[in-house]
């Protein structure tokens, strides 16, 4: 009797362990399912020495949407709730309004303005890994997630007034030590430049309406904690006027400034992302200490570059006519000045530095 009792324990233990590992088996089948549906696909191809994918192939697996302005020469993408935007020539990345710091993502054009993206957009805009295959990239896709940092849902920055706009901008100190801002107009925000064909989009401080002493030697200051999101140690100016003045004809014939031409007449730059969404243009600069790398951790006592005149035509004739730093200050890649009238501008930039 207790001979059969313990064969049926035993029969017993020996079902209930069959039944166990059957289920952890359908678990691990199950799992291996459904990784298998979260793996991506997509063909690869080489241009211009780069392993890239074609944007329609991306839009097609994730789900995303896309627009390819052919006279900006702008990409705008929206993949699950970001939203990227990206300048032709510009290796620059804007996700939800903030700058990613990496100088690996940008547009490649073919001659049929056929729009590819490099695989380090899946890498570092999408943060996924990516695996190679002789012809395809794998990378795991598990569909809608929520957005990557962009303004908070409360954020309401066209109907912000001066005192909103001083407290939000107020850790920023001077990029220029000791040099005041200028309130001459035609240095202010949204004044028009009839030369492009367009407006003027940032704070021009120049030697004689912010002080003086301002030169090539004219150390340019972070002013605040942010990160380097561009820095052009690799600049190449137009080669003649001749070039220059092509591009300000086709600005001419347009009747506005495409967004490619508007970056090359910024000349050499170095772009500095601060948090909540506040980012910084220095153009026109002279030079950039190596040290200042995109990724670098600055602060306000950190030189980012030197007063310049690139991309002017001071610049283009080999004088140093026009030197002056340029400065656009954007919020959530909205330049700062829009919900303001000048005036307000001008007293938002003299309670910040005055």
């Amino acid at each position: 009797m207790v001979k059969r009792f313990l064969v049926s324990l035993l029969l017993l233990g020996a079902i209930a362990a069959g039944c166990q590992q059957e289920t952890e088996q359908n678990e691990e089948v199950e799992e291996v399912a459904e990784n298998e549906e979260a793996l991506a696909e997509i063909p690869i191809e080489v241009l211009e020495n780069e392993a890239v994918v074609h944007i329609d192939d991306l839009v097609q697996i994730t789900g995303g949407e896309y627009s390819f302005d052919e006279l900006h020469r702008t990409l705008q993408l929206t993949i699950d709730e970001d939203q990227f935007y990206m300048i032709d020539e510009v290796p620059v990345l804007e996700r939800n309004g903030e700058y990613l710091a990496t100088d690996d993502i940008y547009l490649v054009i073919n001659e049929e303005d056929e729009v590819y993206l490099p695989i380090a957009f899946i890498e570092k805009g999408l943060n996924t890994p990516v695996t190679f295959k002789e012809e395809t990239a794998t990378f795991s896709w598990f569909g809608p997630a929520e957005a990557v940092g962009g303004p908070p849902e409360s954020f309401n920055f066209e109907e912000w007034n001066v005192d909103q706009m001083v407290d939000y901008l107020d850790f920023l100190e001077k990029p220029i030590k000791g040099a005041e801002v200028s309130t001459i107009a035609s240095h202010l925000p949204g004044v028009p430049r009839t030369y492009r064909n367009g407006f003027h989009e940032g704070i021009d401080w120049y030697d004689h309406s912010s002080g003086g002493n301002i030169y090539t030697d004219t150390p340019i200051y972070a002013m605040g904690e942010g990160i380097v999101v561009r820095a052009d140690h690799d600049f190449v100016e137009y080669p003649s006027p001749e070039v220059r003045n092509q591009d300000l004809a086709l600005t001419s014939q347009l009747g506005e400034t495409p967004e490619y031409i508007f970056d090359r007449l910024r000349g050499r730059q170095v772009w500095v992302q601060y948090p909540n969404g506040v980012m910084n243009r220095f153009a026109h600069l002279y030079d950039i200490p190596e040290d200042i790398q995109v990724g670098s951790r600055v602060n306000a006592e950190s030189i980012i570059g030197y007063v310049g005149n690139s991309g002017t035509s001071g610049a283009v004739n080999q004088d140093l006519t026009e030197l002056h730093l340029h400065q656009d200050l954007l919020i959530y890649g909205e330049l700062f000045w829009k919900p303001l009238n000048q005036e307000e501008v001008k007293e938002v930039l003299q309670r910040i530095w005055d």
